[in-house]
C-alpha cells in the first residue's frame, strides 16, 4: 500500500515522531547522572536543529557525535547554570519548609524572580553551544544575548521548558507522553523559533572566516566543505 512506503506523507510524519521519541528518551536517560545533563541538552537541540532543516543523516549518529564534541564545554556550562540556579532554588526551599509564615510574600516572590531570571538568561546558551563553536564565556555571553534580543520569545521558551515539569507534578497520567515528547517537543519548537536568527547568525560567521555562500563562484576555492558552524567543537 501507498501509505506505507517510506516516502509517503504517513511514514514521514511517523518517522519524525519516532526521532522525537528517542531524542527524547536519549536526554533523560543522559539526565540522570546529573553531571551529563548539560552536553545532553545541546547534543538534543543539535539534532532537533537538524531535524528542522532536514539534514539528519541519522538521529542516534547525531546525537551522540554531538554528545562527544561537546561534552567538556557543556558540562562546565551546566555544572555553573546549576549553581547559580541552586542559590535562589536553595534559599526559597529552606524559606518555605521552615520560616514561610516569618518571611514576607515580596521576598519569595523576588526569590522566584531570581530564578526565573537565570533561566531566562540561560535559555539559549544550551541550543547556542549546539550550534557555534566558541569559548565558554562567549559561548555564555552569546547566549545571553540572544535571550534578551527577544524577551518574550524567550519568556515563552522558559514556560515550555517548565511546563512538562508542571504538568508531570499536578497530572500524573501524562506522564508517559511526558516520557515520550517532554524535552524533545519544547527542543523542537525552540528551535524553529530561532532557526532564521541562526542562518543569519551562521552566514556571518562565515564571511568573518572569509568562508563563500554555497553555490558562489568561489565556492570551488575551498576544499572541506563544512562551514565554521558546523564545526561545533570544543
Amino acid at each position: 500500500m501507498k501509505i506505507f512506503n517510506p516516502d509517503s506523507p504517513f511514514m514521514v510524519v511517523l518517522s519524525r515522531i519516532a526521532d522525537f521519541i528517542l531524542i527524547n528518551i536519549f536526554t533523560l536517560i543522559l539526565c540522570i547522572p546529573i553531571v551529563t545533563g548539560g552536553a545532553a541538552i545541546t547534543a538534543g537541540y543539535y539534532t532537533l536543529l537538524k531535524i528542522r532543516r532536514d539534514e539528519d543523516s541519522g538521529t542516534t549518529k547525531l546525537y551522540f557525535g554531538s554528545f562527544k564534541e561537546n561534552f567538556k564545554q557543556a558540562t562546565v556550562i551546566w555544572l555553573i547554570f546549576l549553581l547559580i540556579l541552586g542559590i535562589p532554588v536553595y534559599i526559597l526551599a529552606v524559606v518555605n519548609s521552615n520560616y514561610a509564615e516569618v518571611v514576607p510574600a515580596a521576598a519569595k516572590v523576588m526569590l522566584g524572580g531570581a530564578i526565573l531570571l537565570v533561566a531566562f538568561l540561560f535559555s539559549m546558551v544550551f541550543p547556542v553551544l549546539s550550534r557555534f563553536g566558541n569559548t565558554i564565556p562567549g559561548t555564555i555571553k552569546t547566549g545571553v544575548i540572544v535571550a534578551i534580543s527577544n524577551p518574550p520569545r524567550s519568556f515563552l521558551i522558559v514556560v515550555m521548558i517548565v511546563a512538562p515539569f508542571y504538568l508531570c507534578y499536578n497530572f500524573l497520567q501524562l506522564l508517559p507522553i511526558i516520557l515520550m515528547f517532554g524535552y524533545s517537543l519544547p527542543a523542537f519548537l525552540t528551535v524553529c523559533l530561532y532557526n532564521k536568527q541562526f542562518l543569519k547568525m551562521e552566514e556571518k560567521a562565515n564571511e568573518a572566516a572569509g568562508i563563500p555562500k554555497p553555490g558562489s563562484e568561489d565556492e570551488h576555492i575551498f576544499s572541506d566543505e563544512r562551514t565554521i558552524t558546523d564545526e561545533h567543537t570544543n
